[in-house]
């Protein structure tokens, strides 16, 4: 991954390797840091929390930023303007919200790693003075074959967006979302739409199966 993105260095604390991340979960991110000028890997908990939060639980840390709220939500607009990440991933899982239910694992078919568009935020503990580092995923509306499993649909970077979605000089405007739409049609159009089964789903307790065999095809006729 360090090659892939051009890491200049990386935390001491990244999360392992995993096959069915969750919200509040530890998840991977890149930055670029203006105080360090490098671009870093990250442990971050999915779910946005803002500087202004006085607690975790003080309201929702969202872990999906929708696009159309990036520059109007004083949830996002600080971060959208210069706090954004990178959120890497092999695939992610989705499941159909009409007719059979079915879920889809999601991944690129010639087997690269997707960069998804995420902001980031710093909050600082005011019980411990303790910093957290927390991300959200950027979504849009549906496009390519998406638009038959769900109406939602992270927001891809292709390489030829990386720098610019990092790089915190660069504005967070109009004309950065509309060159990142173009290029997330065409990562979204070389997607792989597997059907699995669904035990990547939260059990009754609230618990997640983390294996690799939730990746893998469903038998023929299973759910």
């Amino acid at each position: 991954m360090l090659p892939l993105f051009e890491i200049d260095s990386s935390g001491s604390d990244l999360p392992e390797p995993s096959y069915n991340i969750a919200p509040t979960h530890s998840i991977p991110v890149i930055l670029d840091s203006l105080k360090t000028e490098q671009r870093r890997l990250e442990s971050a908990r999915w779910g946005l929390v803002p500087p202004f939060k006085k607690s975790l639980k003080d309201g929702p840390t969202p872990f999906n930023a929708r696009v159309e709220k990036l520059g109007s939500s004083g949830m996002y607009r600080g971060a959208f303007s210069s706090r954004r990440a990178i959120i890497p991933a092999s695939g992610f899982f989705e499941r159909r919200k009409l007719s059979d239910l079915q879920s889809f694992y999601i991944t690129p078919a010639d087997g690269s790693v997707l960069a998804f568009a995420g902001l980031y935020e710093w909050w600082r503990d005011p019980a411990d003075s303790s910093w957290l580092l927390s991300a959200t995923i950027v979504t849009h509306p549906p496009q390519g074959q998406m638009t038959e499993v769900h109406d939602r649909e992270p927001l891809y970077l292709d390489d030829t967006m990386l720098d610019a979605w990092l790089d915190p000089t660069e504005p967070g405007d109009e004309g950065l979302l509309a060159a990142v739409a173009e290029s997330s049609a065409e990562v979204a159009a070389g997607l792989e739409f597997r059907e699995v089964g669904d035990a990547w789903l939260s059990t009754a307790k609230g618990q997640y199966v983390n294996a690799p065999e939730l990746i893998e095809p469903a038998p023929k006729g299973a759910a």
